[in-house]
């Protein structure tokens, strides 16, 4: 009788994920290991990101950092070489916000969520659930409060504003050449980086959303692979940007950009966090089950 029930539940464990799966077949898949070659570490300028997100959905409203030349964290991101991810991978250590109130007002200001009408710590939440699940394998980042210690610090290491603004590039009404920005990182940091933009859609004009620099597991600068896909490099430069027009540094928030190849789709943090806490919840009464089973036969 135990054994049928035991069954029975297995068997609609699987049938549940496999539906919920499917349902969610164009969100990000969890990753079943950890393996990976290198680390993007992604900063964002919130000018750019804030009207990205505006522009998403009518009502969405941002938070700006208050120092306006700072570029902000976007997050720490393990890389297989060639492939998207892993992300979303089993982990025994959750995300717990109580852990990060010692350096809670540096993550307010330095990595902060742009996205002001989400809940509160759910950029947070994502980015550990999507990424440092997977990079907590590295002693540095075996924990929480370890993994955004670790984006603050590379923040304070490679400090894009004064990189740029040694080269000449600071935000403002003048374009630039996508080659110059691109040089001017590659001279200060020595290694090949990664630029991204987003495009508005009717006039194809680039505005500079990311630059990512790729670290080897301990954490020394290196070439980003420009045939990863997580860049969308298009053809040249290892970035995503329009290389024939001049790219755009913005010093305000203009009232129309669409990035037509937004990571998230205009999907809000919340949707990805209900969605890594079913696969977990399912992943674990899968093997729960599995492992009753083992101990009756």
């Amino acid at each position: 009788m135990l054994y049928s029930l035991l069954i029975g539940c297995l068997n609609f464990a699987c049938l549940f994920q496999s539906g919920y799966s499917q349902a969610h077949r164009n969100k990000p898949q969890p990753t079943p290991y950890h393996d990976f070659d290198y680390l993007v570490f992604s900063q964002r300028w919130p000018l750019t990101a804030c009207t990205e997100w505006e522009e998403a959905k009518q009502g969405n409203t941002c938070n700006l950092p208050k120092d306006k030349d700072l570029w902000t964290v976007h997050g720490v991101w393990p890389t297989k070489t060639g492939k998207m991810g892993p992300l979303f991978c089993p982990s025994a250590i959750h995300f717990n916000p109580d852990q990060l109130a010692p350096i809670l007002t540096d993550l307010n200001h330095y990595w902060i969520n742009v996205e002001a009408n989400t809940k509160t710590n759910s950029f947070w939440a994502h980015e550990w659930n999507k990424h440092g699940t997977c990079a907590s394998v590295l002693p540095q980042l075996d924990s929480v409060p370890n993994y955004f210690e670790m984006g603050l610090k590379l923040n304070r290491q490679y400090d894009l504003s004064k990189i740029l603004s040694k080269g000449g590039i600071v935000p403002g009404t003048n374009g630039y050449d996508v080659s110059f920005i691109y040089n001017v990182i590659k001279n200060a940091i020595n290694r090949e980086p990664s630029i991204q933009c987003v495009t508005d859609r009717k006039t194809k004009e680039s505005f500079i959303n990311e630059i990512r620099i790729c670290l080897n597991k301990t954490f020394d600068a290196i070439d980003c692979d420009a045939s990863n896909p997580i860049h969308r490099i298009r053809v040249g430069l290892n970035t995503n940007c329009n290389q024939k027009k001049p790219v755009w540094y913005i010093d305000t928030v203009p009232s129309t950009i669409v990035d037509e190849d937004s990571e998230y789709n205009n999907e809000s943090y919340e949707e990805y966090q209900e969605f890594y806490e079913q696969q977990r919840h399912y992943t674990w009464l899968y093997n729960f089950i599995r492992t009753l089973l083992w101990v009756t036969l």
